[in-house]
């Protein structure tokens, strides 16, 4: 392990760093450390997309995780890349009567709770949406926990609960940095906490990855309006 370390340090994107990182994979696999195994299977895959064996070892950490979703996807990947490995084929199949009935008691929570959401019944929305959260756990990939935490950052905000929403937005803005519903809904929350810079810095944010939104354009200037007539922190 401390050799591997040294030498993915002396060329953390070298030719062979790809390699060094499933190795490390396999180390703590053995060590059952499945987190660390999962840490560095994902650094092999990043550095060679096209390396089988990192999405294997991924697949194998997911699973010991308990992340049934992933480590199919990992799994069927690794198979795509090597067809060859009838190992990968057979674990994701035995795994795949476990992801899809967590993908479907989440999926249809997700559903209540965006229907909910359109009825205007946000306490219903953030219920729904908070099992779905809670059954799929770490087993969702980052597009669909952005939206989830999204529509649930929206419902709260509905009901004038910032604080909360904040929190969504943020966890939107992290799993789907690029998405700027996500920024426009931080933006939302902090200018309801009346944190104006804040909430005019996440509406820019949202502008810069979509100049067209006019609706997010007229919010900033609502802000910024607000922010002007707001007194300052300290003011009597």
């Amino acid at each position: 392990r401390k050799l591997y370390s040294q030498a993915i340090s002396l060329d953390p994107s070298g030719a062979s760093a790809h390699l060094l990182h499933s190795n490390l994979s396999a180390v703590y696999a053995s060590l059952k450390e499945w987190n660390l195994s999962l840490l560095h299977a994902s650094k092999c895959v990043d550095l060679d997309p096209h390396f089988a064996k990192g999405w294997s070892r991924m697949g194998a950490a997911y699973e010991r995780l308990e992340q049934f979703v992933k480590s199919v996807g990992a799994y069927r990947l690794c198979h795509l890349l090597d067809p060859d490995n009838i190992n990968a084929a057979r674990a994701a199949e035995r795994l795949e009567p476990s992801a899809g009935a967590l993908c479907s008691a989440g999926a249809a929570a997700a559903v209540s709770g965006a229907e909910a959401f359109d009825e205007g019944d946000h306490k219903a929305a953030v219920a729904f949406i908070t099992v779905a959260i809670t059954t799929l756990g770490g087993h969702f990939f980052t597009d669909t926990a952005a939206q989830l935490f999204c529509t649930r950052s929206a419902a709260h905000a509905s009901d004038n609960n910032f604080s909360l929403a904040l929190l969504d937005a943020a966890q939107a803005v992290l799993q789907r940095p690029r998405w700027p519903q996500a920024h426009a809904l931080k933006g939302r929350a902090l200018r309801g906490l009346r944190q104006y810079d804040l909430a005019a810095a996440s509406y820019r944010a949202a502008l810069a990855l979509d100049p067209s939104d006019d609706g997010v354009s007229d919010l900033l200037c609502v802000c910024l309006r607000e922010a002007g007539e707001a007194p300052a922190r300290g003011a009597p």
